[in-house]
C-alpha cells in the first residue's frame, strides 16, 4: 500500500499534469472560437471557450485549496506543444483548412473527456472543498462534449464531403474483404 506521502505526491503530479493540459486546452479553445467566428457554430464555440476558461479557474482553485502549486515547467511545455501543433499544415498553406477545425474539435473532445474523468476522480478522493460542486463540473463536461459533438457533426461533412458510395455501383472487389470464408463446397446428394 502507498504511504500518505506517496499518495500526496501522486495527487500533486496528477493535478499539475491536468493543469498543464487544461491550460493548453483553454488556449486551443480560444483560438478555435476566434478561427470559427464567422461560422454557423461561432456562438457555440465561443461559449465553449468561455466555459473552458472557467473550468481552468475551478481547477486552479481546487489546487490552491489542496496546497498544490502549478508546475510552471509542465504548463510551459504544454503551451509550447499546443502552439507547435497549430503549425501542422492541413492541406492549405495560406488560409485555414476545414480539416484544422475537425482535428481541433476531436482534440477538444478528448480533452473534455479527460476533464470529465478528472472531476470524477477528485469527487471520489477529495473532501468537499470551499464550495466546489463536482456534480456541476461533471455535468458541465457532459454538456461541453455534447456541444462539441454537434459542431463536429457539422464540420466533418464540410471538410470531407460525402465519400461514401451510395449509388449502388459495384465497388472494386480487390479492395473488399472476402464475404465468405474459404470452405469446401457442399455436394448435393440427390434423393431417389
Amino acid at each position: 500500500m502507498n504511504s500518505s506521502a506517496d499518495q500526496a505526491k501522486f495527487l500533486r503530479i496528477y493535478l499539475q499534469d491536468h493543469l498543464a493540459g487544461a491550460t493548453a486546452g483553454a488556449q486551443r479553445a480560444a483560438r478555435l472560437a476566434v478561427a470559427e467566428a464567422e461560422s454557423p457554430n461561432a456562438a457555440t464555440l465561443a461559449g465553449f471557450a468561455a466555459d473552458v476558461a472557467v473550468d481552468l479557474q475551478s481547477l486552479m482553485s481546487v489546487m490552491n485549496e489542496l496546497g498544490v502549486a502549478p508546475s510552471r515547467l509542465k504548463s510551459a511545455i504544454s503551451s509550447v506543444a499546443e502552439r507547435v501543433g497549430t503549425l501542422k499544415t492541413n492541406g492549405r498553406l495560406v488560409e485555414r483548412s476545414p480539416l484544422s477545425t475537425v482535428i481541433e474539435l476531436e482534440a477538444m473532445q478528448m480533452a473534455v473527456r479527460a476533464k470529465h474523468s478528472l472531476w470524477e476522480s477528485l469527487q471520489s478522493v477529495v473532501a468537499p472543498l470551499n464550495g466546489t460542486d463536482f456534480d456541476r463540473l461533471i455535468s458541465g463536461a457532459d454538456e461541453q462534449l455534447a456541444a462539441l459533438s454537434s459542431v463536429h457533426a457539422d464540420s466533418a461533412p464540410h471538410a470531407f464531403g460525402s465519400s461514401v458510395d451510395t449509388s449502388g455501383a459495384p465497388r472494386d472487389q480487390s479492395r473488399q474483404p472476402n464475404p465468405t470464408p474459404n470452405t469446401p463446397e457442399r455436394t448435393q446428394i440427390g434423393h431417389p
